[in-house]
């Protein structure tokens, strides 16, 4: 197996040789919080890796971008480490070569980072980050269980080197990441004789490269391309006993496109692999045998630009290998118009294929039960438009809604099983912490707004609403089916609310809201709605001087009680403050 995976990735290095992952690395996630990370003092640091670039003047035309900042408002669930893409943004240049960042709060959370550019000059640059989160308190279960509290345990190390080369026409990237996590399975399993891993902390190691490239001048064919191996590990399956889950991840992507008539105006054609290579893993009942999952996607694609408006004429082919070998053909159009300098329409009409590799299942809730494989979902078409308004200086409206479907779309829910031909009078149903993947084909509308305001420059001010409406059918992977079926973990309304405020040039409070509801799961096979989300969150941010500043922010002001999934428990108020030093 090893000879082929190594096989499969001399040969994709051969042809996405050229290629380099976008420094948007996505990395894993930490400690459960529900309100959106606020970390100034981080991007103030972000500061010392790059040079602003030197634009020369010219004419531009109308902003007619396809983007759409109106995407789901829902803060991650689990706060994800700081992108180390992000490190290197157009934030202004500054002289300090390193930072170093280290904050602290009660449930002994614990967020630090480190950061030195060993080289910064015109066609080099090499720059090293460290960043760790942790947390380590006891949370109290929100059901009536005898065993009311909990201790959840979450530590996360991630290392990146990133080397760039600026050649004549190109630029080249090279990196290397490792991220070690360990967090134990806290999920409440209604006072079972025992927990399955029995206060062990499970362990996941994930050892990455990659590389890009990507011409910065015209070509008679532009390209961009990257390729990306990860290797993982785990400590543990179900049971200490059990072979754990490990693999590796391939990853290449390449997008070769030509200008016509005018330059504004383009003809390509992007390409993606995929390919999840996992180890056997012989304790696994057989009809759970685990599958290789292998996806070849190809976009071709046209794109059309005037004045005012873009238009991308498109389709995405998906071919998948792994229990079944799938195609799937969807739509991928985009059209967007300026109706005047600062207000626009935009409509984009996009299917696509949730790969749910174990690595994307793990950044989407760490607490999955071990050695399980989520099957992949199919979206035949997404649709989104809306309309944005910003006549008024310093104030922007944005009104949008959408609609799409998706079959094999997945719920995770607590664990659960009902003794079937149980002898006793009154059998009960016996949980597990863990979480486990339901399956339907889900139905999801949206409507919305966001206000955005910055008329008086020191106060920044944003609100988006969304409304959601649901619909699941063709359920898979319940002992039986609820008598109600609802779209399980997804909020019904979401309101999200941050403002800042600048007392000064180096004072900043900020202060945001999140609140969520409609939320449903299951227990005892019926579908319960869950306590609502409402989190109230604070902070300051003090420039002391260029080098060096410190903050505050607390989180859950109103001490709500709530789950984040059914059976885990969010923290109370926690308070965290610390500093940045850059030199």
């Amino acid at each position: 197996m090893k000879k082929n995976i190594f096989t499969v990735i001399v040969g994709l290095l051969s042809i996405f040789g050229m290629q380099a992952q976008s420094l948007q690395d996505t990395t894993l996630t930490r400690q459960l919080e529900l309100q959106r990370e606020f970390n100034p003092t981080l991007q103030d640091a972000n500061k010392i890796n790059s040079l602003p670039a030197v634009r020369e003047p010219q004419v531009t035309k109308a902003n007619t971008d396809y983007a759409t900042w109106n995407m789901r408002a829902t803060p991650p669930i689990e706060i994800a480490l700081p992108q180390p893409g992000k490190i290197m943004t157009d934030i202004p240049f500054s002289l300090q070569k390193g930072y170093v960042k280290l904050n602290a709060g009660n449930y002994a959370n614990i967020d630090g980072a480190l950061g030195y550019r060993f080289l910064d000059s015109e066609t080099d640059k090499l720059n090293f980050m460290f960043l760790h989160n942790s947390t380590n308190g006891n949370l109290d279960y929100n059901q009536d269980v005898t065993t009311k509290k909990i201790k959840m345990k979450q530590m996360d190390n991630f290392a990146k080197l990133n080397f760039k080369h600026i050649f004549e026409g190109s630029e080249f990237d090279i990196y290397g990441s490792f991220l070690h996590s360990q967090f134990n399975y806290y999920g409440n399993n209604f006072d079972a004789i025992k927990r399955m891993h029995e206060g062990n902390n499970q362990t996941l190691s994930v050892f990455n490269l990659g590389a890009a490239l990507h011409n910065t001048q015209p070509q008679p064919i532009n390209y961009r391309g990257s390729f990306s191996y990860n290797y993982f590990t785990t400590k543990y399956g179900r049971t200490l006993s059990d072979e754990s889950m490990g693999g590796s991840q391939v990853e290449a992507k390449v997008d070769l496109y030509q200008t016509f008539l005018g330059g504004d105006n383009l003809l390509g054609i992007k390409g993606d692999f995929t390919g999840v290579f996992y180890d056997e893993i012989t304790t696994l009942p057989e009809v759970e045998e685990i599958s290789n999952f292998i996806m070849v996607a190809a976009n071709p694609y046209i794109h059309f630009e005037g004045y005012n408006w873009k238009m991308r004429l498109g389709a995405n082919l998906d071919f998948v290998f792994a229990e079944e070998n799938k195609f799937y053909v969807s739509p991928n159009v985009a059209l967007s118009v300026m109706l005047t300098e600062n207000s626009s329409l935009y409509l984009n009409v996009i299917g696509n294929v949730d790969k749910n590799t174990y690595l994307d299942m793990y950044r989407e809730s760490r607490y999955l039960l071990p050695n399980t494989i989520v099957k992949h979902s199919d979206t035949p078409f997404a649709i989104d438009g809306g309309t944005k308004i910003g006549e008024m200086d310093g104030f922007r409206i944005d009104i949008f809604g959408g609609y799409k479907k998706t079959k094999n779309e997945h719920f995770l829910v607590l664990q659960s099983d009902y003794p079937f031909g149980s002898t006793y009078p009154n059998p009960v149903w016996t949980y597990q912490e863990f979480l486990q993947p339901v399956f339907g084909d889900l139905t999801h509308s949206h409507i919305g707004a966001r206000v955005h305001s910055n008329i008086w420059s020191p106060l920044d001010v944003s609100l988006k609403v969304q409304k959601n409406f649901y619909s699941v059918s063709n359920v898979k992977g319940l002992d039986f089916e609820p008598t109600v079926l609802e779209a399980w973990n997804k909020p019904g309304l979401e309101v999200d609310l941050n403002a800042t405020f600048a007392v000064t040039n180096d004072v900043k409070v900020m202060l945001g809201y999140y609140f969520a509801n409609e939320r449903w799961s299951l227990a005892e096979g019926q579908t319960v709605e869950m306590d609502n989300i409402n989190n109230l969150s604070a902070g300051a941010l003090y420039n002391i001087n260029k080098m060096f500043s410190i903050n505050l922010k607390a989180n859950n002001l109103l001490n709500q009680s709530y789950d984040i999934w059914y059976g885990h428990p969010a923290q109370g108020i926690n308070v965290m403050g610390g500093f940045t030093f850059k030199f």
